[in-house]
């Protein structure tokens, strides 16, 4: 297969070793689904050719391991259009740069592109303990529902990820108060009963199985549970004791104070990689 026929990912650094985090992940990722690391820096200044590597902060040398390009112009604007252009997959990123504040859950770059991007994104905390190195082999994903409508596509996409890295994947409902029912046509919402899930649990669950099994890889693994309470906390407690290794989320891009509470809240403490699908 020729370097142009190849899937690709894109791998955004400014040159900051919080940035630079994210690049075992995208080696992985690359090593599981043979997809091409596309290295990208905006820049308008001229940049040598000769260690631009050490320049970017990236820690893995081997030959061909990445392509790095040098891009000018808007920063978000020149990476998702590079993105479009490579017919990316995935971005790959840290969620903080070289302007972070330790306040914010990510930085302003990052956020602009989780916002704005049409593929998956997989966030990398850079504070995150024990990032994820080129031979990390995720083995199971976990997506939580928290009752909120979620469309069909965006399901899908979480499975297409999950069948590209051969994953496992276990569906956790989280039961939160004061849920509207679902409005938009052939959206996938919560059980009725919230406070009672025994109600509606077996018919939600026969209903999950029914529309969306046949998104999962043949050789993988569906498993569905059920709990109860602040759906930020319970996603990262279950991962923790469940031995997860990617945690995905959908969102409607937007995280003010009021908005993506569990985006928030996941970003700011998630010692695991985090795939967000924008709605």
């Amino acid at each position: 297969m020729s370097e142009a026929e190849r899937k690709a990912l894109v791998l955004p650094l400014d040159g900051s070793p919080a940035s630079a985090t994210a690049l075992g992940s995208a080696l992985a990722v690359s090593r599981l689904t043979g997809a091409t690391v596309h290295v990208v820096h905006v820049t308008d200044s001229p940049l040598p050719e000769h260690g631009l590597a050490e320049y970017l902060s990236l820690p893995y040398l081997e030959d061909g391991s990445y392509v790095i390009h040098l891009l000018s112009g808007d920063i978000v604007g020149s990476i998702l259009d590079f993105s479009l252009q490579a017919q990316a997959r995935m971005i790959v990123m840290s969620g903080q740069g070289k302007t972070s504040s330790p306040q914010r859950v990510v930085g302003g770059t990052a956020l602009s592109l989780m916002q704005r991007a049409s593929i998956p994104i997989l966030v990398i905390r850079a504070a995150m303990r024990h990032p994820p190195g080129p031979e990390w082999r995720p083995r199971r994903m976990l997506v939580p529902l928290e009752g909120a409508p979620l469309a069909d596509c965006v399901i899908k996409q979480v499975f297409d990820v999950a069948r590209e890295l051969g994953l496992d994947m276990d569906i956790l409902h989280i039961a939160t108060s004061g849920r509207r029912p679902p409005l938009e046509t052939g959206t996938f919402g919560s059980p009725r009963y919230l406070d009672y899930p025994q109600y509606d649990w077996p018919a939600w669950s026969e209903e999950f199985l029914y529309r969306f099994y046949s998104y999962l890889h043949p050789d993988a693994e569906l498993r569905l549970f059920h709990r109860r309470g602040k759906p930020d906390t319970v996603t990262l407690r279950f991962a923790s004791e469940n031995g997860e290794d990617v945690i995905a989320l959908s969102w409607r891009g937007l995280l003010q104070d009021r908005q993506a509470g569990t985006v928030r809240g996941v970003l700011a403490r998630s010692e695991l990689p985090v795939l967000l699908i924008r709605t």
